[in-house]
């Protein structure tokens, strides 16, 4: 990125800081939603911010000062308000039938999953996120009648799409043994014969039988280029043919607009166009977050307590397979700690 570009992209995180601020106290975490940029970028801004007496720390929240609150006025910031629907929070889609009625039943089933592991770089959705990824998925006609292929599920995304009784086929791929096995239990136990998961590391190769064999595809992959892409890869191998689609998640914390454009390339040399993307459309639930010195705790500039917000929100991109799937991937790739890990990672805890 160009210093113009750098001095740009430094200003408009400013300008976001200061109208979030300008509304009143904000904690740590509230500030890095606000920021809307990669983490490294936040914190610059926020130390500046501070060094410049715009900002100050009360030991608890984030305030603007006098001169802070000048500054905001100078830049006209007081005169936009909050622009997000309040009834959606900005995602245009809200849960109606039958995703209201699933979401209670839902969420009792989530409550006995397994804990989230750092060792997969795991970290839940909230379960209103999950079911709202399958409102979204019905509304644009790629959840109904349809086969689905779900690779790495820790959030449950496929036993969601199974109590809505709309996909017609469902298999999950997850490399976590524990997941799986909680999938096998509650299929079981529910009787549904049309989901199928097992336990698959997405370095190696698809399997043969699921080759080309679905419509539609939903993963929340690792956010290293190489990482995203390989799952993405492999959820191209899955696909049938053009007009199939695909759904992932990704973020601005952990992915810088650079990172984007070369994802963003990827995809298109896949085969793909991408037809929708939708902001801050999943919130995560992050857990011990300062307590296991995440990055992203480690590196505040002041002493903060654990998060009191879902601070961690990604976008959907929903894709549609244009032309014949060419995957960037095949076949076993090695990657080590590559796959989860690289200079942009500050809320993936590298153990």
């Amino acid at each position: 990125m160009s210093t113009i570009g750098i001095a740009a992209e430094t200003r408009r995180i400013d300008a976001l800081l200061l109208r979030a601020l300008y509304s009143g106290p904000k904690t740590y975490w509230e500030l890095m939603r606000a920021g809307q940029a990669q983490t490294h970028q936040v914190l610059n801004s926020l130390q500046s911010l501070l060094e410049s007496k715009l900002v100050a720390y009360n030991g608890n929240r984030f305030v603007l000062t006098e001169t802070g609150r000048q500054q905001a006025e100078t830049l006209r910031l007081e005169r936009v308000a909050e622009q997000r629907c309040e009834a959606c929070s900005g995602r245009g889609i809200v849960l109606r039938p039958p995703f209201d009625r699933i979401l209670a039943d839902f969420q009792k089933i989530v409550a006995m999953r397994p804990k989230a592991t750092p060792d997969f770089d795991q970290g839940y959705v909230t379960p209103e996120t999950t079911v709202l990824r399958l409102a979204l998925m019905a509304q644009q006609g790629d959840l109904v009648g349809r086969d689905l292929l779900l690779l790495g599920d820790d959030d449950l995304t496929g036993i969601a799409a199974a109590l809505s009784g709309l996909p017609r086929r469902i298999c999950i791929l997850d490399v976590d043994e524990r997941i799986v096995s909680f999938i096998h239990d509650v299929a079981r136990d529910r009787g549904w014969d049309h989901v199928h998961a097992e336990v698959y590391d997405a370095r190696d190769g698809l399997p043969s039988h699921l080759r080309g064999q679905f419509d539609v595809f939903f993963t929340d992959p690792v956010e290293t280029v190489n990482g995203l892409l390989l799952f993405l890869s492999r959820c191209t191998e899955g696909l049938r043919e053009p007009g199939s689609a695909g759904y992932f998640g990704l973020s601005y914390l952990e992915a810088s607009w650079r990172k984007w454009r070369q994802i963003q390339r990827g995809i298109l040399d896949m085969g793909f166009a991408i037809t929708d993307m939708l902001g801050a459309f999943q919130d995560y639930l992050l857990e011990d977050i300062v307590a296991r010195g995440y990055p992203v705790a480690r590196m505040a500039p002041v002493p903060v307590k654990e998060p009191d917000i879902p601070f961690y929100v990604s976008t959907v991109y929903r894709l549609e397979l244009v032309e014949k799937p060419q995957p960037l991937f095949s076949g076993r790739v090695e990657l080590g700690k590559d796959l989860y890990y690289d200079e942009e990672a500050c809320v993936t805890l590298q153990e």
